[in-house]
């Protein structure tokens, strides 16, 4: 599922991009499962549409969500495809040989393979997968680092703040310019759901008073937000 580029959220943060005049992006999570994907997806249609040759690199070895797309490149440009939404992008695709990950895992050679690409492209978009897994092979923090900023991305209601601490800690080890937090809602409950849930645990709760409360809970609008 792709976000809505519209979001106020999403806006907020292309203007700060835009207006610390950041060429190169990279977007992590603090975890697997937080949404890194969606968003740089997200963000390098924003600047595509907003007129920038963007470029879509993915690094994300434990979740590769793109692939080659068997276009004919005349103008030179490799062109990827989500492997789920289809959507298109110039870009490369996880590298997945030693010998092509050689070249992203040293951090000099990744600085001139930015250097290189900026030559071509307006913008980058990196998706560096999360901090906290097995990515052993392309260290986030080498990523991050050859990048003039980096948007960190938690989940909303699972992250607590001592992995938030640390995740923070790690990029600030490692140089990266963390210049915004993106807090993922999509897969939180809301109030509503939740107390959905506790009721339909409560076995001795007969289901002529379950579903009552269950319809009061579901028409109160101020329920239905995430928390």
């Amino acid at each position: 599922m792709s976000i809505n580029r519209l979001y106020p959220e999403l806006e907020q943060t292309f203007l700060k991009l835009e207006l610390a005049k950041t060429r190169s992006i990279c977007i992590t999570g603090d975890k697997p499962g937080c949404g890194v994907t969606r968003f740089a997806s997200t963000l390098a249609e924003h600047y595509m549409l907003a007129g920038y040759r963007t470029l879509l690199i993915d690094l994300n070895l434990d979740n590769p969500a793109f692939e080659p797309a068997l276009l004919p490149c005349d103008a030179g440009e490799d062109w990827i495809a989500n492997k789920s939404t289809m959507q298109l992008f110039s870009g490369c695709s996880v590298p997945t040989t030693q010998s092509e990950q050689i070249g992203f895992r040293d951090p000099r050679a990744l600085s001139q393979k930015m250097e290189h690409w900026l030559c071509d492209y307006d913008r980058i978009i990196v998706d560096a997968g999360a901090l906290n897994s097995r990515q052993s092979e392309l260290p986030s923090a080498v990523i991050a680092n050859a990048c003039e900023a980096t948007l960190l991305t938690v989940t909303g209601g699972a992250t607590t703040k001592e992995e938030l601490s640390n995740a923070l800690s790690y990029l600030d080890d490692a140089n990266a310019n963390v210049c915004g937090i993106i807090i993922n809602q999509y897969s939180q409950q809301t109030l509503s759901q939740q107390l959905e849930s506790i009721i339909n645990r409560r076995r001795f709760l007969p289901s002529f008073i379950k579903q009552p409360l269950k319809n009061i809970i579901k028409s109160a609008s101020i329920l239905n937000h995430t928390v």
